[in-house]
């Protein structure tokens, strides 16, 4: 029995040693083998820190995570995998959030600004003494559909605006694609006058695709806290597709992965 044991501790460290040489790939933006099995970096790639990767676009890059040294991104010129700290970029956390109702027109222009992520469907407060919503006084978005300027009324509910992706999206009542690229801009219709709020890039990430990602990341650091894998989610989309209103995301969480404060 005595020498069972250490056979068992030594078994248990080379398990150990072996799941921290290796990475999960999270996302890749262009193409990256692995050298050694001529194959694509994809979501769900499991490979060794000793592995020879091939950039096959210069700008290429990958997310990817490892359960004891947490998430990082390759690039072309941090890839040589035999020395992790100092070719692994650690990922930025704490990323913040505004709470309360949008009040007056520097708040709208900060707040729908840059790259902004909605997950499918998305309510805002408003101030709607400064912006009331009814039938003369609403928001509208502007998009570019096949050359053509395309404007869609935002729906609403009391003082709260909503942006929803499927009845966005529509032309003649027809769904589309997408517009021919994400730059839209947001106005406010107060009355007879169309008053131009901001431009911005919209974001509707592929909710099946980042449901994967997200779910890596999760099984990663499981035994982390609440309050770091919501840090973390927030992070990670941030870098990877834009900024993500915290109770959009609360609430995506929550409905997918049965993520929620305790």
């Amino acid at each position: 029995m005595k020498s069972i044991i250490p056979f068992l501790f030594l078994l248990f460290f080379f398990i150990d040693s072996f799941s921290q040489d290796n990475f999960k790939v999270i996302k890749v933006n262009g193409t990256i083998l692995l050298k050694s099995k001529n194959i694509s970096l994809e979501t769900g790639t499991v490979f060794s820190e000793k592995e020879d990767l091939q950039f096959r676009t210069e700008d290429a890059t990958a997310a990817v995570i490892n359960a004891q040294r947490g998430r990082m991104i390759l690039t072309n010129n941090n890839h040589d995998l035999s020395t992790a700290s100092s070719n692994y970029l650690p990922s930025m956390y704490n990323i913040s959030s505004r709470g309360g109702s949008l009040v007056n027109i520097v708040d709208l222009q900060n707040h729908f600004s840059g790259k902004y992520v909605v997950l499918g469907r998305q309510a805002i407060e408003m101030d709607v003494k400064n912006f009331p919503m009814d039938k003369d006084n609403f928001f509208f978005l502007r998009y570019i559909f096949k050359g053509e300027e395309i404007n869609k009324k935002l729906g609403y509910s009391g003082d709260t605006l909503i942006i929803d992706k499927r009845s966005l999206y529509t032309v003649d009542g027809n769904p589309i694609p997408s517009p021919d690229n994400t730059s839209i801009r947001l106005f406010y219709r107060k009355g007879s006058e169309s008053i131009a709020v901001s431009e911005f890039d919209l974001i509707f990430p592929d909710i099946r695709q980042l449901t994967k990602e997200i779910q890596i990341i999760l099984d990663e650091i499981k035994n982390k806290s609440f309050t770091e894998k919501f840090a973390e989610v927030t992070s990670y989309i941030n870098e990877e597709y834009g900024k993500i209103n915290k109770g959009n995301l609360l609430t995506w969480l929550d409905i997918n992965f049965g993520l929620k404060a305790k």
